[in-house]
């Protein structure tokens, strides 16, 4: 019995080959993973039948894993800018626009024309303010910007957008200086689908103004951007942000609900009916249904997730299996790792097919069978058991969901299980059906005769959260775990998941050794930014910072990642001693801070300062004589390590540098160049000007 799920861990074989790629940060380890897994599949010929073919199917899988995250990395390879651009007229069409800050800032993906030395290349702009008439997908536009290289982590371990935006081969980003002047209206054959979107936007933010609008934006468009950042903050404390993300949950929605719809509309089709399959016909239009749905969202990695694995689930529909089959999960997961091998490391995969795997877990148990089973129940009995199905899969999502909600971001709502048993289906029952109907009468120009439900039933949806997130202790927050620690963990569930018997209690001593991997982690305790100009210290649950905090994204992050308040400067921390020039600090360990605001002086006091401290930091080249007893950190040495978190009690030292190694999207990659698994590397290009 437990042989037979042993193709449900093909995907996790895929996923292991994928994760050695993306965390070994030097290709000679990435090239020493490929040799161990295929050596694995080689030492397994020599084991009996059963663990024959786990260690050489396995090993295979796992080494595609490898391989193909080195080729999708090839693919997607675009020159890459490495400095700062002076202002510059910049002249291209629009690709993408998304509104954020509740409406006030947007972000457009534009392909740059190409100039005398660079080729074509996708940069990111943001604008604040209103864009000009006409300036929309597939517009060419010319525009005043600086531009610059792609953002790094802000410290080790957090989120990468210099990683997201290789594989989204975007090669700069940067800011408008003015509006932009159109050039040429949008063409028909360009854009249509964007400008589809913005024109179905602007109808739902003319017709349904304030907050319920930009909900209903959120769950028609996949434009989160025109929501208040205040109830975008509520939602995710609640446990409701996964509603305002078009994801597996809404994409479920309009497939099933497609389909119940179809099939009953069908029915009455005697002529269909008698000589189709009516259930093979309407799961084929509810696939499409769903896939129209995903490209007028915005098409996001989440959606295109999503309605792949709608599709499989449809399949099985049309093949009359069971649609929730383990296989069927993990066969849409094994297809997705296979196109995007990237999709692991993003949090919504990770989040979306442990709820779908962990549903499906409780579906196939003898609770989750007898909670399904409604025959011969009359309708008391068939509502009881609604409602406490509800509740179950609500307390099991919950569950499943937090422990990476809190490893990816740190944070958790506390009261997600009951904030979604009244959002869930508050959405599902009333917001979705009188959206997708009141689209339609706004079509007809008739939307008015259903605004006067809609609206309220948005607002409720936002008023549910926002009431959530002010209960006491509405979030828990944990400081930042390590990459070790989460897979660990997301190991020991999927054991307890995937198989049936006592063998999935091998899955508790893994997650009890994620856990100890997670409290034992080493802690930073000071922080340095990767221009040496922002320092920061935890002591006592409070971030202390050299220049301030201010609300910069910078000190943010440092005090979402330790936990800590960011509320003090250096100058304020009991023992330290600072002045115009400079903060000497004591740190952990009894190791000394001495960090620069500005350039330091010459002259043998300033070496003997410097030789009684062990880290020195500034954001100017620190001169030859000051010699630190550990570490200099300034702009010649950050060059090369980004952003740098260090334990000063054990004295272990992380920066991003480190954690990328010579990847192509790392700072302490040569610039141009990318490693290959197979073969010497190979140059990728830079933007010039």
């Amino acid at each position: 019995m437990e042989r037979r799920q042993l193709p449900l861990f093909l995907p996790v074989a895929l996923g292991a080959g994928i994760l050695a790629w993306f965390l070994l940060p030097w290709n000679g380890e990435r090239q020493a993973a490929l040799l161990l897994f295929l050596g694995l599949a080689v030492a397994g010929l020599a084991c009996s039948a059963t663990f024959r073919r786990i260690l050489v199917i396995g090993g295979l899988v796992a080494a595609l894993g490898v391989v193909l995250s080195d080729v999708r990395s090839g693919t997607v390879a675009a020159p890459r800018l490495y400095h700062w651009l002076s202002a510059a007229p910049i002249v291209g069409v629009i690709e993408e626009m998304r509104p954020q800050a509740g409406g006030e800032r947007w972000t457009m993906l534009l392909r740059r024309q190409a100039t005398l030395v660079d080729p074509v290349v996708l940069v990111r702009l943001s604008w604040h303010g209103e864009l000009p008439a006409g300036v929309a997908p597939g517009a060419s536009i010319r525009v005043r910007a600086t531009l610059g290289p792609i953002a790094n982590p802000a410290l080790p371990g957090a989120g990468n957008p210099a990683r997201r935006a290789w594989f989204d081969s975007v090669s700069a980003s940067g800011r408008m200086l003015a509006p932009p002047e159109l050039l040429a209206p949008p063409r028909l054959e360009r854009g249509w689908i964007g400008r589809l979107r913005q024109r179905v936007g602007v109808r739902i933010a003319t017709a349904l103004p304030g907050d319920a609008g930009a909900i209903a934006g959120a769950l028609v468009i996949g434009e989160q951007g025109r929501i208040r950042a205040d109830l975008v903050e509520s939602m995710r404390v609640a446990g409701l942000a996964h509603i305002l993300t078009v994801s597996g949950f809404h994409i479920g929605l309009v497939v099933a609900g497609s389909f119940f719809l179809l099939r009953h509309l069908l029915a009455f089709w005697p002529w269909l009916a008698l000589r189709l399959s009516v259930r093979v016909v309407s799961a084929f239009g509810a696939g499409l249904v769903g896939t129209g749905y995903t490209l007028l969202s915005g098409a996001g990695l989440p959606s295109i997730r999503s309605i792949l694995a709608a599709w499989v689930v449809l399949l099985a529909m049309m093949l009359d299996r069971d649609p929730l089959a383990p296989r069927l999960i993990a066969f849409a997961a094994f297809v997705i790792l296979l196109l995007r091998p990237e999709s692991l490391l993003n949090p919504s995969f990770q989040l979306s097919f442990a709820a779908v795997t962990a549903l499906a877990a409780l579906a196939h148990s003898a609770p989750g069978r007898k909670l399904l089973s409604a025959s011969g129940d009359g309708l008391p009995m068939k509502l009881l058991k609604f409602l406490a199905g509800l509740l179950l899969t609500a307390l099991v999502a919950e569950l499943v969901l937090s422990p990476i909600a809190l490893a990816q971001f740190g944070r958790a709502g506390l009261y997600g299980v009951l904030a979604n048993v009244v959002a869930v289906p508050l959405t599902s029952f009333v917001i979705m059906p009188l959206l997708a109907l009141w689209l339609l009468l706004a079509s007809l120009g008739l939307g008015f005769l259903l605004s006067w439900a809609l609206a309220p039933a948005l607002g409720a949806l936002g008023g549910i959260g926002v009431a959530v997130a002010k209960w006491p202790g509405a979030s828990v927050t944990l400081p930042a775990m390590p990459e070790s620690a989460m897979f660990t963990l997301f190991m020991g569930g999927l054991l307890l998941l995937l198989f049936y018997g006592r063998l999935r209690f091998i899955g508790l001593p893994v997650l009890a050794a994620g856990v100890l991997l997670a409290l034992y982690a080493p802690r930073p305790d000071l922080f340095v930014g990767a221009d040496g100009r922002q320092v920061g210290v935890v002591r006592d649950g409070t971030l202390y910072t050299l220049r301030g905090h201010r609300g910069g994204f910078l000190v943010r992050n440092w005090a979402e990642q330790a936990d800590a308040a960011p509320a003090a400067r250096l100058a304020d921390l009991p023992a330290a001693r600072c002045n115009a020039l400079l903060c000497r600090v004591p740190l952990q360990g009894g190791r000394v801070l001495l960090a620069f605001f500005e350039a330091p002086p010459m002259g043998e006091a300033f070496a003997r300062l410097c030789a009684g401290a062990d880290i020195a930091t500034s954001p100017t080249g620190l001169p030859q004589i000051c010699q630190p007893r550990w570490l200099r950190l300034d702009p010649a040495e950050l060059i090369s390590l980004g952003a740098v978190a260090i334990d000063s009690g054990r004295g272990v030292i992380d920066s991003v540098g480190k954690r990328g190694g010579d990847q192509p999207w790392s700072v302490a990659a040569p610039p141009g160049m990318r490693p290959r698994l197979l073969g010497g590397p190979v140059w990728t290009g830079v933007i010039v000007e």
